[in-house]
């Protein structure tokens, strides 16, 4: 009789805004609450009805054409090798489309200081495209923190906002819940190659696959997905005619330093001073700096969730 193992971390949580509450701009303590606490578990949630559809649709009419325009170049990168059709593509920074819903979301903005504390900031603005790739054109699995980072609690979220509705077909991600857990920066595959310094190493991955494989997400156009920066995935290849694009903003609290910043045109200033009343953009904090081999590393005992 064969050993059995059983399955643990296969559903993304889905949270639903009402329309009253999305129009509104503000969360419920009910609808937070049980957004921070599925982030601690699994570390990703969706938020489902969280963007006008209208502003969705706008970008994406823009985005769309231009990723196929941009394509064509034969020197364009593309993450993790061109077979993957996976490349970058950030929101244009021009006031007409900069739309708060999709840069500043109330209820993404409630949550995330629910979880890093208060006036969270954004340093990181882009997004990748996924466009017609072969069945093999997957990337490997991999997670966005390569450096030293804490390994006990979280210290940055990702926004993802898909402009259309996303399915293991147009190249849903995959995402292997929980792993924000036991993703320290020794699990990656040491390398000089910067991109290949993201993936996890292939006997880490293989054991958790045993106990909790991965899933492949599908959200509705006008959701958002929050997602642990430290939480393995991997882009999956787009197998249909249609450019999926997906925005990404990169939210940690103000006392993390953050090493990119985002540059904007003088003319939306009011807009975005407007958003982020309050939030101290010049902080030179190097708490973390002090501390740091003491939180990055694997603990000295087997931690219980692993």
């Amino acid at each position: 009789m064969g050993s059995y193992t059983p399955i643990h971390d296969q559903e993304i949580h889905t949270i639903h805004i009402p329309e009253d509450v999305r129009k509104s701009g503000k969360p419920t303590l009910e609808l937070i609450g049980e957004a921070a606490a599925f982030l601690h578990k699994d570390g990703i949630i969706v938020l489902d009805n969280a963007i006008d559809k209208e502003h969705v649709d706008t970008l994406n009419a823009q985005l769309s054409a231009e990723a196929l325009e941009v394509a064509n170049d034969p020197d364009h990168h593309f993450n993790f090798g061109k077979h993957t059709r996976n490349m970058d593509q950030a929101p244009p920074p021009t006031r007409e489309l900069m739309f708060k819903d999709i840069w500043c979301n109330p209820s993404a903005a409630a949550v995330l200081a629910a979880v890093l504390g208060p006036r969270p900031v954004i340093h990181y603005a882009n997004g990748n495209t996924a466009l017609k790739a072969p069945p093999h054109g997957r990337q490997p699995v991999h997670s966005d923190c390569e450096f030293a980072h804490p390994a006990y609690f979280p210290f940055a979220y990702v926004v993802n906002i898909s402009l259309v509705d996303v399915t293991p077909q147009n190249g849903g991600t995959e995402v292997w819940i929980g792993s924000h857990h036991v993703s320290v920066q020794e699990a990656h595959n040491p390398t000089a190659d910067t991109e290949q310094l993201l993936t996890i190493k292939q006997d880490l991955v293989e054991q958790r696959r045993k106990h909790s494989p991965p899933v492949q997400a599908s959200t509705k156009r006008g959701s958002l997905v929050i997602r642990d920066l430290r939480l393995w995935h991997a882009g999956m290849p787009n197998l249909t005619d249609e450019p999926r694009v997906m925005l990404a903003f990169v939210a940690s609290p103000a006392w993390w330093q953050g090493r990119s910043q985002i540059l904007l045109p003088k003319d939306v200033k009011d807009l975005v001073e407007e958003w982020s009343a309050g939030v101290d953009f010049g902080s030179k904090s190097k708490v973390m700096e002090k501390y740091e081999d003491e939180l990055s590393r694997w603990p000295d005992y087997t931690p219980r969730w692993y």
